[in-house]
């Protein structure tokens, strides 16, 4: 089996397709990861973000991973009913839900760190310290563009593609 990187003929040569290739794997393993500790495929980014940053609104975070509510509750409500963390209504706004961490959830805060820490060094395999700090670089400014640019994606909802 040939693997998408390795088909030269299947498109030009882009950040965006590079992008779409890597996040498809990334989502392949860390899918495999949650797997082993019988947790929803979708919930790696979110759990290592809640072990971050605990106590944080549903609304906070599904801004951050730039999703619809519907999603985040039906993540988070498999994550609840783990027992991985508790949702509970905000003490000075009652439309407001907060997610918190549980202890079970800190107690595999390792295992996934360490699988992060090991995506990242696959995807850094074989690059000399200057030029995984390079790549950073350039990853960081990419998503400062990305982030610069957001508005311009109303515009193109409304068809006024730039």
């Amino acid at each position: 089996m040939v693997s998408s990187v390795d088909r030269r003929d299947c498109g030009p040569r882009t950040p965006g397709r590079y992008f779409g290739i890597i996040h498809r794997f990334a989502r392949r393993y860390f899918a495999a990861q949650m797997e082993q500790l019988g947790l929803p495929s979708t919930a790696f980014p979110l759990m290592v973000r809640l072990l971050w940053e605990d106590d944080i609104s549903q609304e906070e975070l599904a801004d951050d991973f730039l999703v619809d509510k519907g999603t985040i509750a039906r993540i988070l409500a498999r994550l609840e009913e783990a027992g991985y963390v508790t949702r509970s209504v905000d003490a000075k706004d009652k439309r407001v839900k907060r997610v918190r961490v549980t202890d079970k959830a800190r107690e595999i805060a390792p295992v996934l760190h360490a699988a992060r820490r090991a995506w990242d060094g696959k995807l850094l395999d074989n690059f000399t310290p200057d030029e995984k700090q390079m790549v950073l670089g350039f990853l960081e400014r990419m998503a400062e563009n990305s982030q610069e640019h957001w508005g311009d994606l109303d515009n193109a909802s409304q068809g006024n593609l730039q």
